[in-house]
């Protein structure tokens, strides 16, 4: 039996509005590129797509020999703690006559900022934006969201942070820097001690949470990897945000007796003399004891997802450090246990080499600051040739 003409319209018709269905549903269940929306760190900034040949005014720089930078506010921390940015204005770099400047440095989460309490629109507040050209925002806050302006009000300006993560990174425009070290660092006597001269084989020493992107610090991958002989892994429920959930949910509190017992029965400073040291990801992707351990000649173990690890251009951090995703800690100790000893050696003698070249102190960590920057021109201005080796 034949179809008619109009038979035929609406059969194809039906077919038609089962596919466009069938395509929205799996559009609206499917995975979006495997990220975990659970994980806060993942989720999709809308900077605006820029790069230097798209968002930059390249013939400002050509003036001076130097890279010289106009601020418009003063690098004071929201946070009660250090910053290696406090000594940039009296730099070398720093100029007072924004017509000399190169480019443009905004504090976003300045204490100027948390007194007034806003994340303005730029354009209304800063009187050279342009739109952002030739502007860096500079911040060290656990989330954009924390004291920086809307994304999308960023116009061209590059991205000077502690946050960035791979899924929004503009590379060769944006720059990854570290958290500044809370701890004055390792005594120097643990800097000069072999890998396998050590008391330790891997330790932490920190807090956990019962929430957010450190959540994980409280699993049991985590924390059983503490053996009480070489693996030290100690933790303190102590800290503002658990102490809220705690009033609320007082269960989740019911090891914390016993972890703090654990935790006070450690002196930190001892278990940097470690063969590696764990810096895990903890209020945002970075962590402060990336530094920190680095500074004992302590091979740096990251957790954590989608992080942009900092001077990426100046150090070939896959020749120091090793990374593992929060759904992989279990693989940790077996990893480490069998990396060859050569291996562990000659990571330990590059870790040196970067941190005394790039991290060691506020000096050094601003000159990186300056490389990366120059970097960036990828040559194009002679003046300001790049001269590093990795």
């Amino acid at each position: 039996m034949f179809l008619d003409q109009r038979n035929l319209v609406r059969l194809a018709l039906f077919f038609f509005l089962v596919f466009l269905f069938t395509g929205l549903l799996l559009l609206l269940t499917m995975p979006r590129c495997g990220i975990i929306p659970s994980i806060p760190w993942q989720f999709k900034y809308a900077f605006p797509r820029c790069s230097m040949e798209s968002c930059f005014n390249f013939s400002r720089c050509d003036s001076s020999p130097e890279l010289l930078v106009y601020s418009y506010n003063s690098p004071q921390p929201i946070k009660p703690t250090p910053t290696y940015l406090h000594n940039f204005p009296s730099s070398l770099w720093h100029t007072s006559d924004p017509q000399k400047a190169c480019l443009f440095f905004y504090y976003s989460d300045s204490q100027a900022n948390k007194e007034a309490w806003i994340k303005p629109e730029l354009s209304s507040i800063l009187p050279f934006w342009n739109n952002g050209l030739n502007h860096v925002i500079i911040t060290f806050a656990d989330k954009w969201s924390d004291s920086n302006p809307p994304q999308h009000s960023i116009g061209m300006a590059s991205i000077l942070g502690t946050l960035l993560q791979t899924t929004t990174y503009r590379p060769e425009f944006d720059i990854s820097i570290p958290l500044p070290r809370l701890n004055l660092g390792a005594p120097p006597r643990l800097t000069s001690l072999e890998p396998f001269e050590r008391k330790y084989f891997l330790t932490f020493k920190g807090r956990r949470y019962f929430s957010g992107q450190g959540e994980f610090r409280s699993s049991v991958a985590f924390k059983g990897m503490h053996n009480g002989v070489d693996v030290i892994v100690v933790t303190t429920c102590k800290q503002g945000t658990n102490d809220k959930i705690l009033r609320q949910q007082p269960w989740r509190g019911a090891e914390c007796n016993k972890d703090q017992t654990l935790f006070e029965s450690y002196d930190y400073v001892e278990l940097l003399n470690s063969t590696f040291g764990l810096a895990p990801a903890g209020r945002s992707p970075a962590s402060y004891r990336m530094l920190e351990v680095l500074s004992a000649g302590t091979i740096p173990i990251l957790i954590g997802d989608n992080y942009v690890r900092p001077f990426n251009t100046l150090i070939q951090w896959q020749d120091c450090l090793l990374q593992f995703p929060i759904s992989e800690i279990h693989r940790i100790l077996p990893t480490l246990r069998a990396l060859p000893r050569g291996d562990v050696e000659a990571r330990q003698k590059y870790c040196r080499q970067v941190f005394d070249k790039f991290l060691k102190d506020d000096n050094t960590l601003v000159n990186s600051i300056i490389q990366s920057l120059k970097d960036r021109f990828m040559g194009t201005l002679s003046n300001f040739a790049t001269q590093h080796t990795k």
